[in-house]
């Protein structure tokens, strides 16, 4: 599928991709839009949900969370394919891209030769967004804040030339629907099932009753 993009799309990816380049964001932005920092994160909160809470129900939110982010991703990328728009650094001249961690632009009189790629919507924006507003929903501590995560990633993929502002957009719409869908279940899954410990629970509970037999005299 092929179709002009909108003059909007175009004046907002050339101001944030190529008028708005600073140094500091040349090295910043490229972190934003690394995704292996999500699958970082909710990894680390798994790992102390199960040595921190005794309560085991409590990581149904996280199991939910993560997913919601593999089907989104599945969902974007059949869409991706469906869609098959050229990314903005494979089809427009003077378009800034990161490639093997140098920054080059493309020249003037670039031409475009790809006819089909995987630009709409964003797998990026898509995931970063159904985290953000699962996170908002189990944890209300942390609103607002949770949601300068998809801000921050959709802004460095139109700055590193990845896709245009409607890609992001479609990636947040996404990313929005599944999180709707997702969070009837995560809330069920929270309050329901038996109670069980966590690691770090059961460990403590082994102890003192080991201590509490010690003491009794014989």
């Amino acid at each position: 599928m092929s179709f002009a993009t909108p003059s909007w799309d175009l004046a907002a990816l050339v101001w944030i991709n190529q008028t708005a380049q600073l140094k500091l964001l040349d090295f910043i932005m490229p972190i934003f839009s690394q995704q292996m920092w999500l699958w970082l994160l909710l990894g680390v909160v798994v790992v102390m949900m199960i040595f921190v809470h005794a309560d085991i129900r409590k990581l149904m939110p996280l199991v939910c969370i993560l997913l919601a982010v593999g089907l989104t991703d599945l969902n974007g990328n059949i869409i991706k394919k469906s869609i098959g728009r050229v990314r903005p650094k494979d089809a427009l001249a003077e378009t800034r891209f990161l490639d093997k961690n140098k920054w080059s632009t493309r020249p003037a009189d670039f031409i475009q030769t790809k006819t089909h790629s995987d630009s709409l919507p964003s797998g990026h924006a898509a995931n970063s967004m159904v985290v953000a507003l699962l996170l908002m929903a189990w944890r209300r501590k942390l609103r607002p804040w949770a949601l300068l995560l998809p801000l921050l990633v959709g802004y460095s993929r139109i700055y590193l030339g990845k896709h245009y502002p409607s890609d992001i957009l479609a990636g947040w719409l996404l990313g929005l629907t599944m999180a709707f869908i997702f969070y009837p279940l995560m809330s069920r899954l929270q309050s329901a099932g038996p109670s069980s410990h966590g690691i770090l629970s059961k460990s403590q509970l082994i102890a003192h009753r080991y201590k509490a037999r010690e003491a009794v005299p014989l």
